[in-house]
C-alpha cells in the first residue's frame, strides 16, 4: 500500500460504518422518490414507462455506468504520476466518487477528501493538492470539449431540437472562452508576495494551487498521458451512454446526438446546487434541458430519474465497499513516515511545477 489515509483517522483510514450510514440516508431518499413517483397524480405516463422498461437496455445502462465509475480511478492514477499501484488507486477513486454522492460540494468534495488522505499518509502536500486540481481540470476539460463540439454541431446545422443554431454557437463560444481563460491562468507566475492575514494568505495559496494544477494538466495532456486522457474521456462518455441507454430502456424519445450531448453537459450544472450530490437541482436541470431540446416531459422525467438512481447509487455502493478495502490496506501497509521517506527524493514530486 503506498499513499492513502483518512481525514477521520490518520492511521485507520476511512470509517466504513460512517460511509454505510451516509449510504443509508441516500437509500432512504431513493425510497421516498419511488413512493412519490408511484403515488403523485399527473405522473401516469412516467409510471407507464417504468412499467414497460426493456431489461436489455436497463442492463446496458448499468454496464455503462459501471464503466464510467471504473474510468475515474484510471484518470486518478495518471494524474498522480502512477505513484499508487492499481488496487489502492481504484479503491481511492471509488471512495472519492462515493464521497461526491454524499457531500454537497459540486463534485469536489471527494477530490478534497482524497487529497487529505494522501497528505496524511506522507505524500507532500503541494504534490497532492496540485495533482488533485489537475485531476479535476482534466475531467472537467472533457465536459467543456463536449459542450464545444455539440454546440458547434448545432450551430452548423445539426438537429438541436428546439435550440436554434445561433444559441448552440454561442454556448460553444462561451465554453471555448472559459477554456482559454483556464490556459491563461496556467501561464500566470507563482505568487511571491508575503500576504498578511489568514484570508489573503488562503486566497494566494488557492491561486497558486490552481495555477500549478493548470500547468500540470497542460503538461500531462501535451505529453499524452494515456491513463489520464482515457480515464477522463471514459468517465464522461460512459456516463452519457448510460443516460442514452436509459432513454432506450424507457421507451425512447431522446433528442438527436448533438442536442443530447448538449442537454446532458449543460444539465449537469445543477450539481453545483449545495445539496448532497446536487439532488433536486440536477434532476430539474437535466429534465429542463431535454425538454428544451424537444423531448417529451414524460420521457425526460422517467429517463433522468432512473439514470440518476444509477449515477448516484453505483458510486455510493462501490465507494462504501471500497472504503472497507482501503481501510484494510492502510492497516497492513507502510506507515506515513515510511511513505514520506520513500517519496523524499522522488523527482515526480516536483515534476511540472
Amino acid at each position: 500500500m503506498t499513499d492513502v489515509a483518512a481525514p477521520e483517522t490518520a492511521t485507520a483510514g476511512p470509517d466504513p460504518r460512517r460511509a454505510a450510514r451516509r449510504a443509508l440516508v441516500f437509500v432512504a431518499f431513493l425510497a421516498l422518490l419511488a413512493v412519490a413517483v408511484r403515488a403523485l397524480p399527473g405522473l401516469g405516463d412516467v409510471r407507464e414507462r417504468f412499467a414497460s422498461a426493456a431489461p436489455a437496455w436497463l442492463a446496458a445502462a448499468i454496464l455503462c455506468e459501471l464503466a464510467s465509475v471504473a474510468s475515474f480511478p484510471v484518470a486518478l492514477r495518471g494524474a498522480f504520476a502512477r505513484i499508487m499501484p492499481w488496487r489502492p488507486a481504484f479503491a481511492l477513486g471509488l471512495v472519492e466518487q462515493g464521497t461526491n454522492v454524499l457531500v454537497p460540494a459540486g463534485g469536489t468534495g471527494g477530490l478534497a477528501f482524497g487529497a487529505v488522505l494522501l497528505q496524511r499518509r506522507g505524500v507532500p502536500s503541494a504534490f497532492a493538492a496540485t495533482r488533485t486540481v489537475a485531476l479535476f481540470l482534466s475531467t472537467s476539460l472533457m465536459t467543456f470539449l463536449a459542450i464545444i463540439a455539440s454546440g458547434m454541431a448545432i450551430g452548423l446545422g445539426a438537429d438541436g431540437g428546439d435550440i436554434p443554431g445561433y444559441a448552440g454557437a454561442l454556448v460553444a463560444a462561451g465554453a471555448a472562452a472559459v477554456l482559454g481563460a483556464a490556459v491563461l491562468i496556467g501561464r500566470l507566475p507563482a505568487s511571491v508576495a508575503v500576504h498578511r492575514g489568514r484570508l489573503m494568505a488562503l486566497i494566494a495559496r488557492l491561486r497558486d494551487w490552481l495555477t500549478d494544477g493548470m500547468r500540470v494538466t497542460i503538461a500531462l495532456l501535451r505529453r499524452g498521458d494515456v491513463l489520464l486522457i482515457a480515464g477522463s474521456l471514459g468517465y464522461l462518455a460512459f456516463d452519457i451512454a448510460a443516460l442514452a441507454a436509459m432513454f432506450q430502456a424507457l421507451g425512447g424519445g431522446a433528442p438527436a446526438a448533438a442536442a443530447f450531448v448538449l442537454a446532458y453537459t449543460l444539465g449537469q450544472a445543477g450539481s453545483l446546487i449545495p445539496t448532497p450530490a446536487g439532488v433536486g437541482g440536477t434532476e430539474a436541470s437535466l429534465i429542463g434541458m431535454f425538454v428544451l431540446c424537444g423531448t417529451s416531459l414524460s420521457a425526460a422525467t422517467a429517463s433522468v430519474l432512473a439514470y440518476r438512481v444509477l449515477q448516484l447509487g453505483v458510486p455510493a455502493l462501490l465507494g462504501t465497499l471500497a472504503s472497507i478495502d482501503l481501510r484494510r490496506m492502510i492497516r497492513t501497509g507502510p506507515t506515513a513516515a515510511e511513505i514520506a521517506e520513500r517519496h523524499a527524493d522522488d523527482p515526480r514530486m516536483t515534476d511540472y511545477r
